[in-house]
């Protein structure tokens, strides 16, 4: 039996003081006018038949997932394979004060280069990656709710295809519904992350 299924993947509303900022794990808080884009993803996620909602524990998807799964009666599961990149000591500095030798050493090595008491970009790919799996087998369709990183992961899965780690992620407040069966996914063909999911980027 082929067991297709869809997943809906969003990427949270745009957070404060974010501009020129680097943050991954950083716990940064959202804009005003998230609620209105929660309900819009809530949305798109009643339409596809949702059963259950994954989110990153960053409190900036939490909110979201938790507002979507109270108000569709949904589970909600929270999981740390969803985190953002660890940027370590990086965290919450201005880019421009990032040392340049440093950005220059990553930009060399962006899968390998581990960033000072935080991760590199293979272990983001692999925990990602067992992630994708992991909702793969279970076979139900969901939601998850995360950030730039591990989502242009998961597009490049959905596609059979290897992202880039530094590949152009989708907007946030975005969703994007694909259609998936076992091992494998396939991009629905189409981009719903312009219906009733306005963006406040």
């Amino acid at each position: 039996m082929d067991n297709q299924f869809l997943v809906a993947l969003a990427r949270h509303p745009a957070v404060r003081d974010a501009l020129g900022r680097c943050y991954g794990r950083a716990d940064m808080m959202l804009d005003a006018g998230w609620e209105q884009v929660a309900d819009g993803m809530k949305a798109v996620m009643r339409g596809i038949g949702c059963e259950v909602i994954f989110t990153s524990p960053a409190t900036r998807c939490r909110l979201v997932a938790q507002r979507i799964a109270t108000a569709l009666g949904l589970e909600i599961r929270v999981d740390g394979r969803l985190h953002e990149l660890d940027f370590g000591r990086w965290e919450g500095m201005l880019w421009q004060d990032v040392p340049r030798p440093a950005l220059d050493a990553w930009a060399r090595d962006v899968e390998g280069f581990t960033f000072p008491e935080g991760e590199n970009g293979r272990a983001l790919r692999a925990r990602v990656g067992a992630f994708w799996d992991d909702i793969v087998r279970q076979g139900r369709a969901c939601a998850v709710v995360t950030h730039g990183g591990p989502l242009r992961l998961m597009h490049a899965l959905a596609r059979g295809d290897v992202a880039p780690l530094l590949a152009k992620p989708p907007p946030m407040g975005s969703v994007h519904v694909m259609q998936a069966h076992a091992h494998r996914a396939c991009d629905a063909g189409k981009d719903i992350s312009g219906m009733a999911v306005p963006s406040l980027t």
